[in-house]
This record gives structure tokens, sequence and C-alpha cells, in this order.
């Protein structure tokens, strides 16, 4: 029984955990769509029809929004699961009250 539970626990924060990293890569994606860092490729910023911005303002525009919004995703996801958990359970309880008073 503690070992069924601890897999279902597990298994749901492990979905929960795999959205909201999925979630943090597409901010990113995202992000690279909008902005651009200065390089050799892109001509040091001539041939971008992006926003230029600097490399180190970039990495920190893409840590901070990458957590903020896998956090985000994350805690909903959490909350979702849990409360399809609660109702579940107040579904069989109130089953099995119904079944008991039937006896």
């Amino acid at each position: 029984m503690k070992f069924k539970k601890g897999s279902k626990i597990f298994s749901e924060e492990l979905i929960s955990n795999a959205i909201g990293w999925v979630a943090g890569l597409v901010t990113v994606d995202l992000l690279s769509h909008f902005f651009a860092v200065r390089s050799w490729k892109n001509g040091w910023g001539l041939f971008s029809r992006k926003t230029m911005i600097d490399a180190d303002t970039f990495n920190i525009l893409e840590w901070v929004i990458t957590a903020v919004f896998g956090f985000i995703v994350l805690t909903s996801i959490n909350k979702l699961i849990k409360g399809r958990l609660f109702r579940k359970k107040d579904n069989e309880n109130e089953k099995n009250t119904d079944e008991t008073e039937h006896e």
C-alpha cells in the first residue's frame, strides 16, 4: 500500500516537473524568437531584424523568464493533479458511504 502511494506521488511529481521543464524550454525558444545577441552569425547585429541585446542580458533574461514561467506551470500542474486526486477520493468516499447505507 505504501509503495503504491509512493509511486503515485513520484509519478505525479515527475509529470509536473517534466511539464514545467518543457514550458521553460518553450519560453527560451520564444525569447530567442524576439531577441538576438550580437555575434558573427548575424554580422554583429547588422543583418538581424530582432531587438539586439548583450549576451549577458540575454542569459539573465533567459534564466529569469524560464524559472518564473516554469515555476508557474509546475505549481498549476501540481494543483490540478492534487485537485483531481481529492475529487477522486471524495467520489470514492461518497460511493463507499452510499454502499454502506444501502446494506
